[in-house]
């Protein structure tokens, strides 16, 4: 009474619960089927899934459908990730497929590529991988090796009707791939110093004055707390600004009694946490040594920067005028030499012993300024100095260093050493001579050359001289001559006939009076 029919299930086949096609799906195809006597069976079936129909007696699934990887992506948030970490790499098929064994999955995870174990998942759809991130490994955006990268392992991934899986992942990077899916960033590499400097224009700074110094990371860094540099000037500066960046900024505020040559920190050591963090995204330590203080990529190395907070002092007060009497109307060139290079600003002046204020002139920029004194009338003096220590005053201007620190203006006491009276020999004497009637008191007549007889002027530093009448420049010749010293008790008639005049000229050069008497 029962006819079997056998079935073999081909590729492709499917069937959520098999059944026959239609009620005249049996046929005889040319052949017959009949009871004893003879009758020809009646074909015809119960609707498909009706009462007595395969469907309605059994439940039988066909499934001669491979399953197929429909994407790669990962559960765990997109970022940036460090040794470590765990990463869960998810796998999904185009249905639910069941594992035995420890099938492994290759990333692309730099010069050593990591091979991921299956960790769950068997029984639906959606396979996990753990990926661990090892010292060393480096992805831009993580992505399996391969389209060959989900390997068994001597393991299976099949459907419930046993169909073994087709592992071909798509080509990395296209859609459905994990690189395209998620962007997960591989990142085992510490960041490292590669430059200190400062954005602080090179110069002189003191006490007040800010300086930003700037710390440079090979690849961007986040900051928390306030990491510290310590400094040759024995300042520890706070971290301020850049978190985020591979730039961080450490203010300065110079202090009193700071002092550099040229800034830099103390030590490759001098970059310190203080109890913060500087990491970057991948959550990695930054390796905190510097460049050694004054090698290439350090700060006294890229910047040249002065910390100064010592006031310029005066070494000395002379004069590039040589030694000498000087008259009403010389100009005598007073410099004030100090202990740094300094600028001047305004007209400082200068307070002499002759009562004479005397206005800077130039010099600004160096260790030496120029006052020039021109002598005045009734001016005098027997060893010119200035009138105090505190003669050099601003008159509303500045003397200050190249850190703007104002200079400090005492001198020394006038004739001790360094002052001017004690580093020159300068005479100012603006009196004329008044003895000439004294030195030729009664006329004479006498040829060229002839030898007159005169009285000692008493100073030998003076000279006297016959000359014609309004005479203001004296030399030598036929129509003037002159006595040996100032306290010689004659003179020589000049070659030339005519009418002279005596006259007495000191050591400034101040002139006399024509005398009384002449010769004639």
């Amino acid at each position: 009474t029962t006819l079997t029919f056998n079935y073999t299930v081909a590729a492709g086949h499917t069937s959520s619960d098999l059944d026959y096609a239609n009620t005249s799906a049996l046929a005889l195809n040319s052949g017959t089927i009949k009871d004893a006597a003879g009758n020809a069976a009646t074909l015809t079936l119960a609707s498909p899934g009706a009462e007595n129909s395969l469907g309605a007696n059994k439940a039988l699934v066909i499934d001669g459908v491979i399953p197929t990887v429909s994407s790669v992506t990962s559960t765990t948030d997109d970022g940036s990730y460090n040794a470590g970490d765990a990463i869960a790499i998810t796998v999904t098929f185009s249905e639910a497929v069941t594992v035995t064994g420890t099938p492994q999955l290759t990333l692309e995870t730099g010069s050593s590529d990591a091979v991921v174990d299956y960790a769950s998942g068997s029984g639906s759809t959606t396979l996990t991988f753990t990926y661990t991130v090892a010292a060393g490994h480096t992805s831009s955006d993580l992505d399996y090796a391969s389209t060959t990268a989900l390997a068994l392992n001597s393991g299976t991934i099949k459907d419930a009707a046993g169909n073994a899986a087709t592992l071909t992942l798509v080509s990395p990077g296209v859609i459905n791939s994990l690189g395209a899916n998620k962007a997960l960033i591989i990142d085992t590499t510490v960041p490292t110093v590669s430059t200190v400097t400062s954005t602080t224009d090179d110069g002189s700074y003191m006490a007040g004055d800010v300086i930003a110094i700037t710390v440079t990371f090979s690849e961007a860094v986040t900051v928390t707390g306030t990491p510290q540099l310590t400094l040759d000037t024995d300042a520890i500066v706070d971290y301020a600004s850049g978190s985020g960046s591979t730039t961080l900024t450490f203010t300065y505020t110079v202090a009193a009694g700071h002092t550099s040559s040229d800034l830099g920190y103390v030590s490759t050591t001098a970059l310190a946490l203080n109890s913060g963090t500087i990491k970057d995204a991948a959550g990695n330590a930054a390796t905190l040594t510097l460049a050694s203080p004054g090698t290439a990529y350090s700060l006294g190395a890229n910047k040249a920067l002065i910390i100064d907070n010592t006031a310029p002092a005066v070494s000395s007060v002379t004069s590039t005028t040589d030694d000498g009497s000087y008259k009403a109307g010389d100009v005598i060139a007073i410099t004030v030499t100090f202990s740094e290079a300094v600028t001047v600003t305004g007209t400082p002046q200068l307070t002499l012993d002759t009562d004479a204020i005397v206005d800077y002139a130039s010099g600004s920029g160096s260790t030496t300024l120029t006052f020039t004194y021109t002598v005045a009338a009734g001016h005098t003096s027997s060893d010119l100095d200035y009138a105090s220590t505190s003669a050099l005053a601003l008159n509303s201007g500045t003397i200050n260093d190249a850190a703007g620190n104002a200079a400090t203006l005492t001198l020394a006491s006038p004739g001790a050493t360094n002052s001017l009276g004690a580093n020159k020999a300068l005479i100012i004497d603006t009196k004329a001579p008044t003895n000439q009637n004294t030195v030729f008191a009664s006329a004479v007549s006498a040829q060229g050359g002839a030898t007159v007889t005169i009285v000692s002027s008493s100073n030998a530093a003076n000279n006297v001289w016959f000359a014609p009448a309004s005479t203001t420049t004296f030399s030598a010749g036929a129509t003037m001559t002159t006595a040996a010293s100032g306290t010689a008790t004659s003179i020589l008639a000049p070659a030339t006939a005519g009418t002279y005049y005596l006259y007495v000229v000191d050591a400034a050069g101040n002139i006399s009076s024509a005398s009384t008497a002449a010769l004639t």
